[in-house]
């Protein structure tokens, strides 16, 4: 009888985090005391174009724990997630016809996004440390990018964690091209102040982001932009300010500001932090003798594949046993030369989905039985 006829399905395609009972606790006295408030509905009354000063500022205190100093708060946009801070970022800075870098394998909405404001994904070569200086330098001379968009820090998918030396090598050549970086730090305050951010290294060209859709709730949907220069802030909100389908809710804004403000938010990161780490230690027993690429604060795992096992066939078999995973093609940037296109095999395992541990590890131990050789 194939397993998945005794088994309900198990999901461990989505990075989604838990809801510790730091969260629980959090939400349920935040909400109250806005509810208590009596003037929670005057709060509500209007759009937040970029947030308000009080936004603002509580994302400063937040961010200022990861890069290692409080960013000016008018610098830091507030918005409804980190989609619509890129779909701002590709209509505003980059426009269409121009040409944006991106790693080899990356965030998988990116080159649809990218494509709905006519901007054009090229990838750059990865290793187990994240780009590659030499093959950046050689993307910059080829194609005359405006941007990258990276994810330095428990890179999605391969959990890879640039280094110190070689976040300056990508900013100095960054600098040498011209180029600005699009950052993405999603996992970043999950995993520990060191190596800190490349907007730390290089801010006048860094454009950083930062959801609290791992750290907190995804369902939340709050993302923060620490931008080069107030300038730059002002100008983006400006030519936006009429659009409120990317403002941040509200409401969302009002309980991440006030969760920030009481420390929650951090406790909530750390607690989160803490369950994705035991989730790991389960997936170290489970997969005994499967070698694997895990990283501190991160919400899923990377399982390389030796060819020629392909991905996707993989997954298929996944399939089979009822455990979804997410095959490396899903992150591939394809690029216009599509005979240079990078090639690694593997597949994303996340960790934190399923509600039990034992529901996790029946769902690695089916996944174990098909890496077997």
């Amino acid at each position: 009888m194939n397993p998945s006829d005794s088994y309900p399905p198990i999901d461990l395609s989505r990075a989604i985090p838990p809801t510790p009972p730091e969260l629980e606790e959090a939400l349920a006295s935040t909400i109250t005391k806005l509810a208590l408030s009596g003037c929670i509905s005057s709060s509500l009354r209007r759009n937040r174009v970029g947030g308000t000063e009080a936004d603002r500022a509580a994302a400063a205190k937040w961010l200022g724990r990861r890069i290692g100093h409080e960013p000016e708060a008018g610098r830091i946009i507030i918005a409804n997630g980190t989609q619509s801070l890129l779909g701002l970022l590709f209509y505003e800075i980059l426009t269409a016809g121009e040409v944006l870098l991106a790693e080899a394998l990356t965030y998988p909405v990116l080159c649809p996004l990218a494509k709905r404001f006519g901007v054009h994904v090229e990838p750059v070569a990865i290793d187990t440390e994240g780009i590659l200086p030499e093959a950046l330098e050689t993307a910059c001379r080829r194609h005359r990018p405006k941007a990258l968009f990276c994810n330095p820090t428990v890179h999605n998918p391969t959990t890879a964690t640039m280094g110190g030396e070689r976040r300056k090598a990508v900013v100095e050549l960054a600098r040498q091209y011209n180029l600005m970086i699009f950052e993405d730090d999603v996992l970043g305050s999950m995993h520990g102040n060191i190596p800190r951010p490349l907007a730390t290294i290089g801010p006048d060209i860094v454009w950083y982001i930062q959801s609290l859709s791992k750290c907190v709730s995804l369902g939340l949907k709050i993302a923060y932009m620490v931008t080069p220069t107030r300038g730059d802030a002002e100008a983006l909100v400006a030519s936006v300010a009429n659009h409120s389908f990317w403002f941040p809710s509200a409401m969302s804004a009002e309980i991440a500001t006030a969760l920030v403000n009481d420390g929650a938010v951090a406790r909530t990161a750390a607690a989160i932090a803490e369950q994705a780490h035991h989730r790991q230690k389960i997936a170290r027993k489970a997969f005994d003798g499967v070698p694997f690429a895990a990283q501190r604060g991160g919400l899923h795992i990377w399982v390389p594949l030796t060819l020629p096992r392909e991905s996707i066939d993989f997954v298929e078999a996944a399939n089979r046993e009822g455990v979804s995973i997410r095959p490396a093609d899903m992150f591939v940037v394809k690029g216009k030369d599509r005979d240079r296109s990078f090639h690694m095999p593997g597949v994303r395992i996340a960790l934190t989905t399923p509600d039990t541990d034992d529901l996790l590890e029946t769902g690695l131990l089916r996944l174990k039985r098909l890496l077997r050789p």
